[in-house]
Formats: structure tokens, sequence, C-alpha cells
């Protein structure tokens, strides 16, 4: 089954909690949020005060996409809010594998993510740790970018390493319904939306619920 995850980055930030529920109620399960530090990503977005008060705001489960430098010095932080899911960049840091171990310990999904330009095959040493792969499908931390058709065959790559494990792949970045059908096709089954989604939330909404099998 394929899941569409809308990201709250893309969303009116004064209308947030009404934007929130009318995606809950339209069967929408995991908002994903962006933790942005202005480091490791140009911007500063959603820290982990701001991500307790949505989490308490908001009916949909929490997918934390952690774009800072030195995560291990925050991961406690963001273990704090709630959320049941929270990635990590395998480029953010030496120490991956102890943010990956602390997420595990508490019980919550785990999930490394790579930039456009990270070899997939560096993933291998996770991959009996992990419960999901987050592909960028544009350079992070900056809106407004198209989204990478070699997105593509990444997924496949990955899919192939997965092979029998049950590990998720999820795409972020650039996605509309078109390229969301084509990720999924490819393997994987959890999709990221955000600027698509929220530009016209009535029209498109309806659209992404069908890609969700």
């Amino acid at each position: 089954m394929s899941l569409i995850l809308p990201s709250l980055f893309a969303a009116n930030i004064m209308d947030l909690k009404n934007e929130c529920d009318a995606l809950y109620e339209e069967g929408f399960e995991v908002l994903h949020v962006d933790m942005m530090d202005g480091n490791f990503v140009p911007h500063i977005a959603f820290g982990p005060e701001q991500i307790k008060q949505i989490k308490k705001q908001v009916k949909m489960k929490l997918d934390v996409h952690m774009m800072v430098s030195s995560p291990e010095h925050q991961i406690a932080s963001v273990l704090e809010t709630g959320a049941e899911m929270i990635s990590v960049h395998y480029e953010s840091t030496p120490h991956v594998r102890y943010v990956i171990d602390q997420i595990k310990q508490h019980d919550r999904k785990a999930g490394i993510v790579i930039n456009p330009g990270t070899d997939t095959s560096l993933l291998k040493p996770f991959l009996n740790t992990v419960d999901y792969i987050l592909v960028m499908s544009i350079n992070p931390g900056r809106p407004g970018q198209t989204f990478m058709e070699e997105t593509i065959d990444r997924i496949k790559e990955l899919k192939a390493m997965i092979g029998e494990r049950d590990i998720q792949i999820e795409v972020d970045g650039g996605i509309d319904e078109v390229t969301a059908s084509k990720c999924i096709e490819a393997g994987a089954s959890m999709i990221v939306i955000g600027s698509y989604l929220f530009a016209d939330q009535k029209a498109n909404v309806k659209s992404l619920k069908m890609l969700e099998n």
C-alpha cells in the first residue's frame, strides 16, 4: 500500500491547524515535518519546541525529517516531541548509527535520508537497522526545484538492495501526481507532497488519494 504524506513546510503558516484538520478529514494519516537549522540547509523551520506544539494540535502522526548538522546533539529533543517517525541524513554526521539507535530504542520508526548526490550503495550497512529510506528527489531545503528524473533509477536500486527486508522507501522533493505515480511504480511506498498539494488543496486531494492503493 502506498501512502501520501503532506509536507507541512508548504502549508499556509497562518492557518496550519485548519489545513491539517482538513487533511486529516480527507484521510491523510501522516504529516511530514521538515526540521531545518539554517546550517545543513539554508532555511530555518520547525525546531523541536514547534514540533512538540504541532504534535499536540494535529490528529495525524508526525514524520520528522531532520535536515540539521550534528543531529546527535538534537535527537533527544526531537524524541521528546512525540513524533512517531524520525529520519536523519546520511550526510549530516559521522554518527548516523548512534542517532538511528536512539530512535529505535524509543520505539519510533527510524529512517535514513540520502541527497541526490549520495551513492545508494553507501546505505548497505544500515539495511538491518532502519525502518525506511528517504530519497531526496531535489537538493534539500531549497524550494522551487523540479523533480530529478534519475530518482526513479535510485528507487529501483534501493528496492533491489532491500530485497525481502521490511524497509519502506519514501521520496521527497518536487513531486506532483505524475511523478508520484512513477515513484510508486518504481518501488516507493511513501510519497511526500508539498507545493503541488497545497497549491490547490481541494482539487488535488482526490487525485492524490487515488494513488494510495
